[in-house]
């Protein structure tokens, strides 16, 4: 699920050389019968009329329930997926949801609901990405007070009920729901743009705090 460039190899790669006593768990996909149960229990529907179904996305997913979800969402997004009133159930063409190919990478599926959301909510996404997969919640208070992010609070409640980020922990943090959601938030900035956008991020917090309660890390990871 995640790259050879992820942080948490370097971490093991540390901890080895270190000496400390690791263990690695491989995490497999859930079975397609829990994704039956997972879509059946969604959907509402009785599981063998979700069977077809649940076996498609099962094949796009690998069985990752993060995958699952926010592939379930889409198809609903798209109309692949609606609730009929005159039935009162759930309907959908097995045929063309078959068809569809952008699971294959999970990026496509959350950059392209990203890019449907306001400027606003996009700025916020793009700016907490740059922080990892969480951020202070001083920190978007300190954002807040200034001019190009004074409205960055509005947006954060929109990505919230959005379901990219959620409030967290004490002292509170605002999370990103999955890697994922914050890698795709991150693709938002264009590769050429993102020094600048660092940059500018980086001086605004540092202007509006004085420094005060910004720990190296923070500014380092800016």
């Amino acid at each position: 699920e995640v790259s050879s460039e992820h942080a948490i190899f370097g971490l093991m790669k540390d901890l080895e050389t270190s000496k400390v006593s690791t263990q690695k768990l491989i995490l497999d996909g859930i079975k397609i019968e829990d994704v039956n149960t997972l879509i059946s229990d969604a959907l509402c529907a009785i599981p063998r009329t979700t069977r077809r179904l649940s076996t498609i996305i099962h094949e796009k997913t690998q069985g990752n329930p993060f995958f699952c979800l926010e592939f379930l969402r889409s198809l609903v997004d798209r109309g692949l997926l609606r609730h009929s009133l005159r039935q009162g159930s759930w309907e959908w063409d097995a045929e063309k949801i078959g068809l569809e190919n952008t699971t294959d990478n999970v990026l496509y599926l959350l950059s392209s609901k990203m890019n449907g959301l306001t400027n606003e909510v996009q700025t916020v996404l793009k700016v907490l990405s740059c922080f990892g997969i969480k951020v202070n919640g001083n920190i978007i208070t300190y954002l807040n007070s200034t001019s190009q992010y004074c409205d960055i609070i509005v947006g954060i409640e929109e990505a919230r009920s959005s379901g990219f980020i959620s409030l967290t922990g004490e002292p509170s943090c605002y999370s990103f729901a999955h890697d994922k959601v914050r890698e795709a938030a991150y693709s938002l900035v264009p590769n050429d743009e993102k020094h600048e956008f660092h940059s500018k991020l980086g001086m605004a917090l540092i202007n509006a705090s004085k420094g005060d309660d910004l720990d190296d890390a923070t500014v380092l990871t800016i």
